[in-house]
């Protein structure tokens, strides 16, 4: 299925120039009011010439503003003034997951479960929020007995991953692909053969030339000016259907029963 056009301008947002992505900033924060403007308008607003913006367009894979503009506006859901608070809260929710589940292609979720149960053991990499997610991670798959660690400390991450070899998978988590910790570690990783899997926002980035596979996520800047939005929403909505396709797998769901069933035997005893 193909992306849908802010799914392509994130995608390629690294590629752009400065100019462009301030253009691309400026469309992603005021998408829901592209449609009443024309070129000339957004040159004045962006401060930038409307031969950039045609560039620009171009560089999204459409040969004119017009066309960009008409591609965009099909896309356009409910604008959010026009909702209430909690309505738009789980508006901005549902956004995420369905420019989610419209990024990911099922068989490169299937590649990475097949990686993790050939895997000896399992790390994910995060730093802050991220590490968070990781921390999440590894408890899912530990209940299914699953070698795994989360590592959410710079130096723990590079010392672990001087230990590794090709019977190792590595997670690297990041949103804007440009967490340095995380990159040094997972270019250590890769020079001993582990092998690389990613989720992160953009394309063309320090951490995809790492990766060997890698997972792409919405970013929140095409969400617009919102004053807050959990960031790691679409990173745990990936490893949820990571988590329930490992389940498939009787033995990993059997040990999970049993973990839960310990656990419940321990709170009620």
């Amino acid at each position: 299925m193909a992306l849908n056009v802010l799914d392509e301008l994130q995608l390629r947002y690294q590629q752009l120039s400065a100019k462009e992505k301030e253009i691309a900033d400026y469309i992603m924060r005021n998408k829901n009011s592209i449609h009443n403007i024309n070129i000339r308008d957004l040159s004045e607003r962006t401060q930038a010439s409307m031969s950039t913006i045609t560039r620009f367009c171009r560089k999204a894979g459409f040969s004119n503003f017009i066309d960009f503009k008409l591609s965009l506006n099909r896309e356009i859901d409910i604008p959010r003034d026009e909702l209430n608070f909690f309505a738009q809260t789980r508006h901005l929710y549902n956004e995420i997951i369905m420019a989610t589940a419209d990024m990911i292609k099922p068989q490169m979720i299937e590649e990475v479960v097949q990686q993790i149960q050939q895997a000896r053991r399992v790390y994910v990499f995060g730093l802050g929020s991220s590490g968070l997610s990781a921390l999440e991670f590894k408890y899912r798959l530990m209940r299914m007995n699953i070698l795994i660690d989360a590592v959410t400390d710079s130096h723990m991450m590079m010392m672990n991953a001087s230990l590794m070899d090709e019977q190792d998978v590595v997670i690297g988590l990041s949103n804007s692909g440009h967490t340095t910790e995380v990159n040094s570690a997972l270019r250590i990783a890769k020079s001993n053969q582990a092998k690389i899997v990613g989720i992160t926002n953009f394309d063309h980035t320090p951490f995809t030339e790492i990766t060997d596979l890698c997972l792409f996520t919405p970013g929140l800047q095409r969400m617009g000016d919102i004053p807050f939005i959990n960031s790691q929403l679409a990173i745990i909505y990936v490893l949820d259907m990571i988590s329930m396709l490992l389940l498939q797998n009787e033995e990993l769901l059997s040990a999970r029963q049993r973990t839960l069933h310990a656990l419940y035997k321990q709170d009620h005893s």
